[in-house]
């Protein structure tokens, strides 16, 4: 069976700059199943595609955890 990838998207309100979006990047690209994180500053969202085995709760709980809480 193939592993399928999936998109989720996420507003994290406290993303300021560069620096949030690399926090964001290193704490999500620490996590299995994830192939790819884009943080788009301006608009606060973090869109992750992974494998069937990263929940969005998942997501948020990293995120959180890393000091952006997510809406």
């Amino acid at each position: 069976m193939e592993n399928q990838t999936n998109k989720t998207t996420v507003v994290a309100p406290d993303i300021v700059c560069g620096g949030c979006a690399g926090a964001i990047k290193n704490a999500l690209g620490k996590v299995g199943g994830i192939s790819q994180v884009e943080v788009d500053v301006d608009t606060k969202t973090v869109s992750v595609e992974h494998n069937n085995e990263v929940s969005r709760q998942k997501i948020v709980e990293v995120l959180d955890d890393a000091g952006f809480p997510t809406d």
